[in-house]
């Protein structure tokens, strides 16, 4: 493996002293949460009068009130927020109903679990199951122009009022400039930065061999309590040169150790706790660059796309149309009234400056 002399990069003997200071400050924010909450709790917070025995023995079985139970739930840590409970609910495994969390374009974007045996703590509560994924936590975070920060300490509010525990957080360290690029991570493990307690952690490298979809790095084991994950996030979201890279790690509740719900306070502060080598954090930042980072890389896959399928049915439409007027409305007549999935409302204003840079790619 290379020094990295004149890169930036350590050489494996020299560990990690020599730090650039990041161009901008890296974006760190919660990329997926799970947890577990007290469901009489969250029903008493709804108003909810009927028979418990009874609504737990149909949770176990046939779940006729699954969905109406988790509209409750939903309703509970998600109002306003963007995010409905699915029009039917499902068979869940550790636990019985499973309902997934939809946006308004009805893409997945976190489940709701309740219902059996196996769900009930030692001290005799009865649980449920709040997840939401990356999309899903970029939706709440999102709603109503909050800040990040102000959402995640009302849902930690929420999940105290209701003992809740965490049993999943991913937080992830958005490097869009590719200061600190794949390649310094598989070094710095090299040179024994994340080792733990004189133990170095296993890692896997996923190579793309040069196809432009981007490398990961794996630094632990996803059954282990954590596990960090580098990957090339700008290539994946369709950019083959983005400099964009990803620091995630997932931290994952045991019999051994709890999450403490301050995660959802200072996802930044956890972060570093658990890997000091990521010292080159040094703010917490808007999310909103990291949404236009993702837009930008997609919209660049779009067009590749479009290029490749339609290019020449779009070339016989711009020969044969009169004006540029003309064009337009033929253009209109092809659109939907619905957005792309990657498309975030939230970063709507950012949208006219991301098609102005790209403007000029691929010519």
């Amino acid at each position: 493996m290379a020094d990295g002399t004149g890169t930036g990069l350590p050489a494996s003997n020299r560990g990690v002293s020599e730090f650039r200071k990041s161009a901008r400050p890296i974006s760190v924010g919660i990329d997926w949460l799970a947890a577990s909450v007290d469901l009489s709790a969250v029903l008493d917070e709804q108003g909810y009068e009927g028979n418990r025995g009874d609504l737990c023995a149909d949770l176990a079985g046939e779940g006729v009130q699954a969905r109406a139970v988790a509209e409750m739930v939903a309703c509970h840590f998600f109002a306003g927020c963007g995010i409905r409970v699915a029009d039917v609910a499902g068979k869940g495994r550790f636990y019985k109903q499973r309902v997934s969390l939809r946006d308004a374009d009805d893409n997945h974007v976190g489940l709701i679990e309740m219902g059996g045996p196996h769900t009930i703590r030692q001290d005799g509560i009865y649980t449920a199951r709040i997840e939401l994924t990356g999309d899903g936590c970029r939706l709440y975070v999102g709603a109503a122009g909050s800040g990040h920060a102000k959402r995640w300490l009302e849902l930690r509010a929420k999940l105290e009022s209701c003992a809740g525990r965490l049993t999943r957080v991913d937080v992830a360290a958005d490097d869009l400039d590719g200061e600190f690029p794949l390649t310094w991570a598989m070094q710095i493990w090299e040179a024994g930065e994340f080792d733990n307690r004189g133990q170095r952690p296993k890692a896997r490298h996923i190579n793309d061999f040069g196809s432009g979809d981007g490398q990961t790095f794996y630094v632990g084991s996803v059954s282990s309590e954590k596990q960090m994950r580098v990957y090339e996030k700008g290539k994946e979201q369709g950019d083959p040169e983005s400099p964009w890279v990803r620091y995630e790690a997932q931290f994952s509740a045991s019999r051994r150790k709890e999450l403490p719900l301050d995660m959802l306070r200072d996802p930044a502060g956890y972060l570093l706790g658990a890997y000091p080598v990521l010292r080159f954090i040094n703010a917490l930042a808007s999310r909103i660059d990291v949404t236009d980072a993702a837009m930008a890389a997609t919209w660049k896959s779009a067009r590749r796309h479009l290029r490749r399928q339609y290019g020449a049915t779009l070339t016989f439409i711009c020969k044969n149309t009169p004006s540029d007027e003309a064009l337009a409305r033929v253009i209109r007549t092809l659109t939907s009234p619905k957005l792309p999935a990657w498309a975030s409302k939230q970063a709507a204003e950012s949208w006219p400056e991301i098609v102005a840079i790209n403007a000029g790619a691929e010519q």
